[in-house]
């Protein structure tokens, strides 16, 4: 658990009454933690700014109210408190994202957060189903074993635009990576839109291959253990970013995701180029937009890359 975490909890956990104390004196914006006067857990960022649109959810509760300095208050209030470990994560995000702000900046970049946070509020289960759990492994384990390794850190992380709900997975120079996780034993990839594998450019379709594992198979994989891998490269800015693309891929720190072990069995790289089995665009009869297809893995042999 980080450090900033353990503080928000003792700021939350700690006041049994109304009561607020402001997160750090050296944060650039005046950010309060504490029980509101109706008994919840309370985010509140104080500022000289306009009041902005802002949305609640069915667990939390987000209002203005204006202070007699004649300065506004933005409050984040915790309806239910089984999620309050969420709501823990979605403060140390707050805080962290806007250690660079200005009060000239207004609500609107914490604004921009709490919308990023919104759906996770209203889910009691997982985010993630199995196969999106092994999806988003293999395409971290691509990007902590393999790009960062050939493009660097920075270049890495904004190459990973697929959780943008781009077409491809990954984006770099003037090429690109499509990552498939399969179980071992596994004969075919499936290939969910035709605009994944067809491009003029030449790219790559990285395979990552995983086997069922348990908690004490040596060098195990989980989700969060990986994730927490990858943070601890990354420096304050890029960890903030990366945090935020994990949002868009469904994912926020769980302890639940720790049930699901797997070990990690190879990588492969197969050119995507001329002759490559692939259905493009302008294959699709008239009529037809969308399709997916499966590719048999013997049939793309000829086509490695060994790396």
């Amino acid at each position: 658990m980080s450090n900033i975490i353990e503080k928000i909890r003792a700021l939350l956990e700690g006041p049994e009454t109304e009561s607020y104390s402001r997160y750090d004196g050296q944060h650039p914006l005046d950010i309060f933690l504490g029980i509101d006067n109706s008994g919840r857990k309370s985010l509140v960022i104080t500022l000289l700014a306009e009041k902005e649109r802002v949305v609640s959810s069915k667990t939390i509760t987000v209002e203005f109210f204006k202070r007699n300095d004649s300065r506004l208050s933005l409050k984040f209030s915790l309806e239910d408190d089984s999620l309050k470990e969420i709501f823990y994560k979605f403060c140390e995000d707050v805080i962290e994202s806007t250690k660079n702000n200005t009060q000239e900046s207004g609500f609107s970049p914490i604004i921009r957060r709490w919308n990023t946070w919104i759906d996770f509020f209203t889910r009691t289960s997982l985010s993630l189903s199995e196969s999106e759990i092994i999806g988003l492994i293999g395409e971290l384990k691509f990007l902590k074993n393999y790009m960062v390794d050939k493009y660097k850190v920075g270049k890495a992380l904004d190459s990973f635009i697929g959780v943008d709900k781009a077409h491809k997975d990954f984006e770099v120079n003037n090429t690109w990576y499509e990552v498939k996780t399969i179980h071992h034993g596994v004969r075919s990839i499936k290939i969910s839109s035709i605009e994944q594998l067809d491009s003029e450019q030449e790219g790559s379709l990285v395979v990552v291959t995983l086997d069922q594992g348990t908690h004490h198979s040596k060098d195990c994989i989980t989700l969060n253990k990986l994730v927490l891998e990858i943070k601890s490269i990354l420096e304050e800015n890029q960890a903030v970013t990366f945090d935020e693309k994990m949002r868009k891929a469904g994912y926020i720190y769980d302890e639940r995701y720790d049930e699901y072990v797997y070990m990690f069995v190879k990588m492969d790289f197969y050119s995507v180029r001329d002759n490559f089995p692939r259905i493009s665009i302008n294959d699709l009869p008239i009529g037809v937009t969308k399709a997916s297809y499966e590719i048999d893995i013997s049939s793309i042999q000829q086509f490695k890359d060994y790396k």
